[in-house]
């Protein structure tokens, strides 16, 4: 089961002072259907974990553009493992869903 949603922040981000949460309860191209199993979220900035969230319960969702904005996070340390990882992970989608397994699989090592 693909619980995890994985958000890639974009590099023109970089210098944004709004705080990782904020940035990426944004504006995505995912359906809320598809977020019904999801349990948490990775915040992925370069290829490198930059926050982990459980998924709440709200959102807001836009019919006419496909989009969920506004996602609730609960902030938690059941992930922090995964804080600073890189993960090659490479989708053209910046919102896609996937399972811990195939992250941890994907664990960039040097």
């Amino acid at each position: 089961m693909k619980n995890i949603l994985v958000l890639k922040l974009s590099e023109n981000h970089e210098n944004n002072h709004n705080s990782i949460e904020e940035r990426a309860k944004g504006d995505w191209k995912i359906s809320p259907k598809r977020l019904d199993d999801v349990e948490y979220v990775f915040v992925l900035e370069n290829s490198k974990v930059i926050g982990t969230y459980k998924l709440g319960e709200k959102m807001q969702y836009n019919r006419s553009t496909g989009r969920v904005s506004d996602l609730e996070f609960i902030k938690t340390h059941d992930m922090d493992d995964m804080k600073g990882q890189l993960v090659s992970y490479p989708t053209s989608n910046p919102a896609t869903l996937a399972t811990l397994g195939k992250l941890k699989d994907n664990i960039k090592t040097f």
